[in-house]
């Protein structure tokens, strides 16, 4: 039983005397399902119940001073009852306290140097004999409830306590599994007119952690961070039916915004990070003085994802800025911020989520220290890592294993995550999802069938027979077991050598330049100017080089692609045949390292005109190889003409889904080719292609001799 007599005493007397009590709460989903708990719970004891969800822009996370005053003044309350924040509120509840107020301070936030001086409930707190100290702010609040009316009261908040639970990403062990284990239960069916409403919105069926987390959880932040939280609020605790239908609304199209503005602020993100120095920095700390500061926390938790690095993003706020930061598994946010908080008005958060201000003369400061703190971590610290719980075979992956996982749930994020498998295969085929594109089915020679998700760009390092490590979840379904790829890790890829030598082809799209500045390597030379695991880009042009390559060099080399990158972030990898397409983060390499002769200067000029990254080439020619593939014959590229024009139609994604459906209608066509004189025709004028539209046929004549793209091709036939 949670036990603290103090908490229990007053609120006790408050219900005896029929005070006037203020919730007083937080925007985000843990800190709107906490004060609905308390609302709920005190208003039904009879009490007259206040509740103020503060505004994330207006005024800021916790308690103010501003908030403070104008609560008291216009409320008058007799008790002030904070949930899921306060813990570093000491101003605040000086000031409620000279005004005649008294308030108890509920939060589950680390604990700092010194306390509110006021009823404090707080598990962190150093002399707190309760013997688990994960609960979130709603777990909290229902301690508290239990306290003042025993496990019965308790139960009919568990819905809201799990989804709290879940959406502040505590440890699900303990105490906690249990409650979203209840609460789960309880969702089924809950009483809450807010969260049935919510389940039929989302047609939720047999409802899991991974629901609250993906489906639920986003919705209910979503009204905190595209305007008013209390709408969330409203919808867990009204009882009125055309109220919780209309907030519901408001919710759900807040949610659709919030998707809107996230992928905004994100691209902007990294347009900004091309000018840092992802190379040497170990963490990523970016302003801007127009992003939402609703969704900054989205947005550093993204790049955190995507660059594996502690992320910290400044809002300007009147005349400070407001920081959010989420961070790595190995690096503990807060007391890095706890280190550093001379030059901080305040701060507070977990270990892997925190928030901050600063005044706008430390932020230089700030950054150098950041990046001074964790130059000193290790740089494996910064690497990814695949990890799983258990290697399977592919005859292990069967519909009775996967329906015994269902007795390891609820699981979530942190402390008790869904169990992740590993499968070793060599033989995988990768085709896009017919209900979707954008996603992928890979099927292996077992049979197996993986999902992943956004991974259309990705389906060429998918394919081919190569020994790959697959990692995945592994659910369970009516028919059959249902797998969702995690990671794949390929020590050396499958290249086909048409795809590749088509790839590198392409390149002769870029205009030549006079004078591109660059520089020679030996082969021995190799390995000493591959001296980083971060920053360095290295390109195959075809097969053989490719093999021969990562059959030796592979000390820093993060990541094998072809084509797309699998990270945006900049480790040293080595790409066959790159695409650099607007979003190729090319700016931050410092080096770039041609394994084979380009096919032109082209290339070397756009690498020029985008980075300051040194250009290295091979001492060697071999461009007689790249071009053995391809013929300068005029009879061949009218037979190519003609095809193209006679199946302009084909509506295909990019040029190799087209030549794929070309392929499909006129067998005798080779990709190297189809390349080069599509990159002729284009250069001419003749056509172009257009994603998802089809090649447009222009309506003149033109002479190959016109196209440099065809003299450079005839220059090398034999």
């Amino acid at each position: 039983m949670f036990s603290n007599p103090e908490t229990v005493a007053r609120l006790n007397k408050a219900i005896e005397n029929g005070d006037k009590i203020v919730v007083y709460g937080d925007y985000d989903a843990d800190g709107i399902c906490a004060s609905a708990i308390l609302a709920l719970y005190l208003s039904s004891r009879g009490l007259d119940v206040y509740t103020h969800i503060p505004d994330r822009i207006g005024e800021g996370y916790g308690l103010n001073v501003d908030s403070v005053e104008r609560i008291i003044e216009t409320v008058m309350p007799d008790l002030i009852l904070t949930c899921d924040c306060g813990i570093s509120a000491v101003e605040e509840v000086e000031l409620a306290k000279d005004l005649g107020v008294e308030v108890i301070v509920t939060d589950h936030h680390e604990v700092g140097e010194t306390l509110p001086d006021c009823v404090v409930v707080n598990p962190h707190q150093s002399d707190c004999k309760y013997p688990f100290k994960e609960l979130c702010g709603a777990g909290v609040a229902l301690k508290i409830v239990q306290a003042l009316g025993g496990v019965d009261a308790a139960s009919e908040y568990f819905d809201l306590a799990a989804i709290a639970t879940v959406a502040d990403l505590v440890k699900l062990t303990d105490e906690n599994r249990l409650i979203v284990q209840l609460g789960l239960l309880k969702m089924q069916n809950s009483r809450n007119f807010g969260i049935s409403a919510l389940v039929r919105e989302l047609k939720l069926k047999n409802i899991t952690s991974s629901d609250i987390a993906f489906k639920i959880a986003p919705r209910i932040n979503a009204a905190g961070r595209m305007g008013s939280a209390y709408r969330a609020f409203e919808l867990f605790t009204s009882d009125d039916v055309a109220v919780v239908a209309d907030r519901l609304k408001q919710i759900v199209d807040a949610n659709s915004d919030r998707k809107t503005l996230c992928d905004e602020i994100y691209e902007e993100a990294i347009t900004i990070l091309k000018s840092e120095n992802l190379i040497d920095n170990r963490a990523i700390i970016i302003s801007s003085d127009k992003w939402e500061k609703g969704i900054t926390g989205i947005l550093a938790a993204r790049l955190v994802n995507d660059f594996k690095r502690p992320s910290f993003i400044l809002v300007k706020t009147n005349d400070e800025y407001k920081g959010t930061c989420r961070s790595i598994e190995s690096v503990n946010i807060y007391e890095l911020l706890a280190k550093n908080s001379d030059i901080l008005k305040e701060f507070g958060g977990h270990n892997q989520a925190a928030g901050f201000t600063i005044s706008p003369q430390y932020i230089r400061e700030f950054k150098s220290r950041i990046l001074n703190d964790l130059n000193k971590v290790d740089v494996s610290a910064f690497i990814p890592r695949i990890t799983y719980d258990m290697e399977l075979k592919e005859s292990d992956v069967t519909k009775e294993f996967a329906a015994s996982l269902e007795l390891l749930e609820p699981t979530g994020n942190n402390g008790n995550p869904k169990p992740l498998f590993m499968t070793r295969t060599s033989e995988i085929s990768a085709t896009p999802l017919k209900s979707n594109s954008e996603h992928t089915l890979l099927k292996t020679s077992g049979g197996l069938q993986f999902f992943a998700y956004n991974s259309y760009r990705l389906n060429t390092y998918y394919n081919g027979s190569a020994e790959r490590e697959l990692v995945y979840e592994l659910a369970d379904t009516d028919y059959s077991p249902r797998l969702y790829l995690r990671g794949c890790a390929i020590n050396r890829l499958s290249v086909n050598d048409s795809i590749a030598k088509a790839g590198y082809l392409r390149t002769l799209n870029y205009p030549m330049i006079e004078n591109p500045e660059f520089e020679t390597y030996s082969q021995s030379e190799l390995d000493d100017l591959v001296d980083n695991p971060f920053g360095i880009l290295l390109i195959a042009g075809c097969k053989d080089t490719y093999d021969k390559f990562a059959a030796g060099h592979n000390k820093n080399v993060i990541v094998h692609e072809i084509f797309a990158e699998t990270t945006v972030n900049v480790y040293t990898r080595v790409m066959v045949s790159p695409e650099f397409g607007k979003a190729f983060m090319l700016e931050n390499y410092n080096k770039v390292i041609f394994l084979d002769y380009p096919p032109s200067n082209g290339v070397i000029g756009f690498i020029n005109r985008h980075t300051d990254a040194k250009v290295y080439i091979p001492k060697s020619d071999n461009r007689s190889d790249i071009f053995s593939c391809v013929s300068a014959d005029r009879a061949v590229f009218g037979t190519y003409y003609n095809a193209i024009k006679s199946n302009a139609n084909i509506k295909a994604p990019n040029v190799y889904a087209y030549f794929k459906a070309l392929r499909a209608r006129v067998k005798a066509l080779e990709l190297p080719q189809f390349i080069v004189c599509l990159s002729v025709f284009t250069q001419l004028g003749l056509m172009k292609f257009r994603p998802n539209e089809g090649v447009t046929v222009g309506s003149g004549v033109s002479n190959l001799e016109n196209s440099a793209i065809y003299a450079t091709v005839k220059a090398w036939q034999k």
